[in-house]
């Protein structure tokens, strides 16, 4: 489905949270549907497309030029701006309302409707609504079958309008007008749906699909050197507030922080700072604990910098992305009740809610003062913020255009916001996790390669997808962030990819971990489905991989695959080496085949295989010089070279007992529903209770599982791995995977 928003033109650099929701959905609608997306703007010499990484501008030809600037075309166009005027838009907004009576943005839809085959015309704002249906009904009558037409709206623009103080009169049924030529209106918030249904909108003709954010970049943010760019003090509070500085509401809350929130601050917090970031800086509201940055590339590291965030927003609507962005970081924040509309909230837990200034200023003092609170008030938000990544909320459009009833609400169906449970990492020294909690799920058992250091191709047995479904939730209840689906291999498992979907919708990232081999003929499945990336395993070039793996054209296959996914580019991918004593020879050779293909690499000494173990000192010299020369060149690798020399001791049976954070950092489940907590499948004394027969969120807290990981990182575990998860507890801890 290909889909053309229609829309402003001020989208580059996305330095506003209009420009990033618009940006978002159309990189996020090309990834999930496969297809590009096309926007088309108030600039007249080029639309842009996307294919889910970035706008790339697509020249109108000269023809669409030539009619564009025949003179009566231009001067209606003005002639717009003067009509509008007089209607009461204002006049600084005339840019978001020529499109209603601008015959050369009709054009310029049409044209790229009729030269890319767009199936779905989405106007972001009800101003460029009408474009939208003319295009969709003069393309519907040309090809003789339906193209659809939607208004997503940002906010009620007559209701903000009103509230602003402009006369609306002529404003408000020209855009219910509007409204009801389209096929879909499209809401940000209930609380938007039941406005527009209270002036008289449908109901049924609304659907509700969020706002969503970015939630990797948010969640993996880092200071880098923020507070040193502003000369601030590293012990200093520092508050946050971000947004279009010149857009009303956000001014009036600018000038809340100065004139109403720091006078009472400052006297108990006299080293306080705030961060206020955004274009067009209110500079006539300076203090001396304000610092205004104007707009910035690096936002989330600014947000990371942060103690707290604020949100002391009083008028607008719609829905503050930057609450969603704040979330998304895990940081507290205090907003007003009216900046935290559209948002669902349950106060004191996923935010904090404080309306007046002396509230305000009394709720920011406290969570200052309370560092304990302040982070579990940021974990409840960042829980929240999961399940509003923008993967999702694309899904939702393409859901609705795809033919699912209007009306609905796609709003996530949030997990519980009960208050935290207690921290499963207490045993721990302060560290720094490894990675957001990872779910391994081992889907089926069979693959359709007959690896020789792998059991896991013997019969064939898939975890039954109501179980898994089920497990999806429970999983989120935790906290899992990240799915990797493994097996045996997981594209036999027939509902794969109704798997993937699921832990989409549910905000999770999505790795499935294959032999390649069975890519295309899944291939339409795997485009549609979400998924976020794949890792391939490849274990030497063609003989090499192809004996190990027992079936002549593997490598071939496997290939043919990783080249495939490469070249449509709508999901990540990496490949993995598992060195032995048959390819320790061509482990450079695989990492130069993975980097000329645009895939990261990773790889690991087998595990408990005898068989193919080093066995003298030709096998380690190859190791370490193979490692030596991948460290040349790849940092991540030199970081670790000491964890790879590690291996060889292992190699030569020396099994010491190694720790790990399994059952904190990750998990295992296998597709008998055996709880473990690691990859680890056959590893003898690590199953720990079934998920099919006790709920995971009732296991992962119970004393049982609770003694379980304190055994892991005290007396560590002898089921034979040696594998990353031990690097990991080394850079988490800063201490050694190796017990005593």
């Amino acid at each position: 489905m290909r889909v053309c928003i229609v829309t402003r033109g001020d989208l580059l650099p996305a330095h506003h949270g209009a420009a990033v929701k618009i940006v978002r959905t159309a990189e996020h609608l090309a990834r999930q549907s496969g297809q590009p997306c096309f926007l088309v703007t108030d600039d007249r010499d080029h639309a842009w497309r996307t294919d889910g990484d970035g706008l790339v501008a697509v020249p109108y030809p000269p023809r669409v030029r030539a009619a564009e600037e025949w003179p009566p075309i231009p001067a209606m166009g003005r002639g717009a701006e003067r009509l509008l005027a007089r209607l009461g838009y204002p006049t600084e907004e005339l840019f978001l309302y020529r499109a209603l009576l601008d015959p050369a943005f009709w054009g310029r839809a049409l044209w790229v409707g009729l030269a890319h085959d767009i199936d779905v015309f989405q106007a972001e704002f009800p101003g460029y609504g009408l474009a939208a249906a003319l295009a969709a009904r003069a393309l519907s009558l040309r090809r003789g079958k339906k193209v659809q037409s939607a208004v997503v709206q940002h906010n009620v623009e007559w209701d903000r309008l009103a509230e602003f103080g402009h006369d609306v009169r002529f404003i408000r049924p020209i855009e219910q007008a509007v409204l009801r030529l389209v096929d879909h209106v499209i809401a940000v918030s209930r609380d938007d749906q039941q406005r527009m249904a209270q002036a008289g909108l449908p109901a049924h003709h609304q659907s509700v699909i969020p706002h969503g954010v970015d939630l990797l970049p948010f969640r993996l943010g880092q200071p880098m050197g923020v507070r040193d760019r502003y000369g601030l003090d590293p012990a200093a509070p520092l508050l946050i507030f971000h947004g279009t500085l010149h857009y009303w509401p956000n001014t009036e809350a600018v000038r809340f922080i100065a004139e109403q929130l720091l006078p009472r601050l400052v006297p108990r917090w006299p080293a306080l700072r705030v961060l206020i970031c955004g274009m067009s800086p209110p500079l006539y509201y300076a203090h001396p604990a304000i610092v205004f940055t104007g707009p910035v590339d690096d936002l989330a590291a600014h947000i990371a910098a942060a103690d707290l965030a604020l949100c002391p927003v009083m008028a607008g609507g719609g829905t503050r992305m930057k609450l969603l962005e704040y979330m998304a970081a895990g940081k507290a924040i205090v907003s007003t009740a009216k900046g935290a509309e559209g948002i669902p909230y349950t106060g004191g837990v996923n935010i904090e809610i404080a309306d007046g200034a002396d509230a305000f200023a009394a709720s920011v003092s406290s969570l200052l003062a309370d560092p304990a609170r302040r982070s579990a008030l940021g974990e409840g938000a960042a829980r929240f913020a999961q399940a509003y990544d923008w993967s999702r909320v694309a899904r939702a459009y393409l859901h609705l255009y795809g033919g699912a009833p209007r009306g609905q609400d796609w709003s996530p169906q949030l997990p519980s916001l009960a208050p935290l449970v207690p921290m499963v990492d207490g045993h721990l020294p302060p560290r720094r996790p490894s990675k957001p909690l990872t779910l391994l799920l081992l889907v089926n058992r069979g693959c359709n390669l007959r690896c020789s250091f792998c059991d896991l191709w013997e019969d064939h047995v898939h975890m039954p997808m109501d179980r898994a479904l089920a497990l999806l939730d429970e999983a989120v209840a935790i906290g899992v962030k990240t799915l990797v689906l493994t097996g045996g291999e997981p594209f036999l498992h027939p509902g794969l990819f109704t798997l993937v979907r699921a832990a989409k919708d549910r905000g999770l990232g999505v790795n499935i971990t294959t032999n390649g081999t069975r890519i295309e003929a899944r291939w339409d499945e795997l485009v549609s489905s979400g998924v976020d990336s794949l890792s391939f395993s490849l274990d030497g070039l063609a003989e090499t991989h192809d004996r190990l793996r027992g079936q002549p054209g593997a490598w071939r296959r496997t290939l043919r695959g990783l080249d495939a996914v490469r070249a449509w580019g709508g999901a990540a991918t990496s490949v993995y080496f598992t060195a032995n004593r048959e390819n320790i020879g061509e482990l450079v050779a695989v990492a130069d085949l993975a980097r000329d293909r645009g895939a990261a690499f990773d790889f690991w000494p087998v595990n408990d295989a005898p068989d193919l173990a080093f066995r003298g000192p030709d096998d380690d010299a190859a190791w370490l010089g193979a490692v030596a020369t991948l460290a040349a060149r790849d940092r991540g690798v030199a970081e670790k070279s000491a964890y790879y020399a590690e291996a060889l001791p292992y190699h030569r049976g020396e099994r010491s007992r190694f720790r790990c954070l399994g059952f904190v950092d990750q998990l295992g489940v296998k597709y008998t529903g055996d709880l473990i907590p690691c990859c680890v499948w056959g590893g003898e004394g690590l199953t720990v209770g079934n998920v099919f027969e006790t709920p995971l969120r009732q296991l992962w807290w119970s004393p049982k599982v609770q003694q379980f990981r304190e055994r892991l990182y005290h007396q560590g575990c002898a089921a034979g791995c040696f594998n990353h998860s031990l690097y990991e507890l080394e850079q988490s801890l800063g201490e050694s995977f190796r017990v005593g």
